[in-house]
């Protein structure tokens, strides 16, 4: 089930809700009760794959100290 954003047009509330896809313009405001909302873009957030310009400073990025990251090995650096 998907994670959607909302803000009421009545309030001004900014809230999440997890709802099936169908029902996903039928949300109702958590503060105020209203169904005047508006569906917001969410953005998100992806780790993983390979980077080959990161740590190419030497400076981790995950902890911003020289050297390696605290799991002993910089997972940002290219392999």
């Amino acid at each position: 089930m998907p994670l959607f954003e909302y803000s009421c047009e009545k309030c001004g509330e900014r809230f999440e809700a997890l709802v099936p896809r169908a029902e996903a313009d039928r949300a109702v405001c958590p503060k105020c009760g209203s169904r005047r909302v508006r569906r917001e873009l969410s953005t998100f957030a992806a780790v993983g794959g390979r980077s080959e310009f990161a740590c190419a400073s030497g400076t981790c990025p995950g902890t911003g100290s020289l050297g390696s990251c605290a799991t002993g090995t910089c997972p940002f650096s290219a392999r």
